[in-house]
């Protein structure tokens, strides 16, 4: 392949960041807010309703367009300016401007062809790539160029022993069932007791990027009842739900939260305080055994249309010391991650002190870290229910 057909192909995967047309605020220059992990609620609209010149990503749902924009960033080691036009600040509310559905910048089209060649490659070879679809983190891993050729000189050869010829075979490990995994889990965790938890009262601090720190109260009430008490600079705001209602809270406003915000809200809850209602459910296998830090796991899959769940427990203590998500879209699988630690002991059963959660976008990550943890403590129900709006 010559240089000059190499560095095409190249570039057109670098701005695989460019192919949809956004008009999404800088996260790096919002200010401080309290927000939780969008996910795709009820009418979500598809992209070339919601956007302009959608060429390639037509059907594409809005809440999964920035998603998508997020992981090719993060793959490619850019920004948006790379490849979008900036228009510049406006002067009332400081965020930046852009015009995304341009076409200035050659490497838009080149960008949209790569587009389409990721979506030819996945859905030709459904087999090969079951497991891991191809992507443009497949080639980049965090660069704007990728390594086509093995470094010289080589340690080996294809066909000859060297430091990293195989091991002699040995005889596969007893490794144990889905129903003694799960057995082991529910006995480290305390029994019965973990499973009928009530209530969850929790203090501590939030910890995220751009200084984004500050404490936090939650109190839950499986499986549906929130409430998460954020002490900012700005304020002290109050986000509560209970089922399909919720509000949020402030010295100054009272406002009903969305649908897509509710269902933020119990997604959050449910995803961080699972680990005390992980349930073994028909359809998980067994997938292996992987290395988290020092730690051995045994690793449960669970694989839907819709998403791939994966759990991982401590082959040695039982607990849940981390839960992965990749959820599909037509394009690109959108990866999220919990991890849990600093398990202690609270009225009985086994819980993390320390849950750090990871998205594609930092701005979205976070790490809770609890001083203080109660367990099945009697909270009043008016805690959950639609509060007074404060005085005008």
């Amino acid at each position: 392949m010559s240089q000059r057909i190499r560095n095409r192909v190249l570039l057109g995967l670098i701005v695989f960041l460019s192919a949809a047309s956004i008009t999404m605020v800088s996260r790096a220059e919002r200010p401080p807010e309290i927000k939780m992990l969008p996910t795709q609620g009820q009418g979500d609209k598809p992209v070339e309703q919601t956007r302009k010149n959608i060429q390639v990503l037509k059907g594409l749902p809005e809440s999964q367009l920035s998603l998508l924009m997020n992981f090719v960033s993060v793959s490619l080691g850019v920004q948006c300016d790379y490849c979008h036009i900036f228009q510049g600040k406006d002067p009332k509310t400081g965020y930046r401007n852009w015009l995304y559905e341009r076409d200035d910048k050659p490497e838009k089209e080149a960008a949209r062809r790569m587009m389409k060649m990721v979506l030819a490659i996945n859905a030709s070879n459904p087999t090969d790539f079951r497991q891991n679809s191809v992507t443009c983190f497949t080639c980049h891993r965090g660069q704007t160029t990728t390594v086509g050729l093995p470094p010289m000189p080589l340690v080996k050869s294809g066909h000859e022993p060297g430091p990293n010829a195989a091991a002699p075979a040995t005889a596969a490990p007893v490794r144990p069932s889905v129903d003694q995994i799960f057995a082991k889990y529910l006995e480290a965790l305390g029994g019965p007791k973990a499973a009928s938890t009530k209530t969850l009262v929790m203090k501590g601090k939030r910890e995220a990027s751009q200084n984004r720190n500050w404490p936090i109260e939650i109190t839950y009430g499986p499986p549906d009842k929130l409430l998460l008490v954020t002490t900012t600079p700005q304020a002290v705001v109050r986000q509560i739900v209970n089922g399909d209602q919720g509000w949020a809270l402030t010295a100054t406003n009272l406002r009903v939260l969305t649908p897509a915000e509710i269902a933020d809200a119990r997604r959050n809850g449910e995803e961080t305080f699972g680990v005390v209602k992980a349930k073994q459910v028909p359809g998980m296998n067994f997938s292996g055994v992987q290395k988290i830090g020092e730690r051995e796991a045994y690793v449960i899959t669970k694989t839907s249309d819709v998403k791939t769940e994966f759990y991982y427990f401590d082959s040695v203590s039982g607990l849940l010391i981390r839960k992965m998500n990749i959820r599909h879209t037509s394009l690109l699988p959108i990866p999220e991650q919990v991890d849990y630690e600093d398990y202690r002991d609270v009225a009985g059963i086994k819980l993390p002190f320390t849950i750090r959660y990871s998205g594609i976008d930092t701005y979205n990550g976070w790490t809770r870290t609890f001083s203080e943890i109660k367990r099945d403590v009697v909270v009043d129900e008016s805690t959950f229910t639609k509060p007074t709006p404060p005085p005008k």
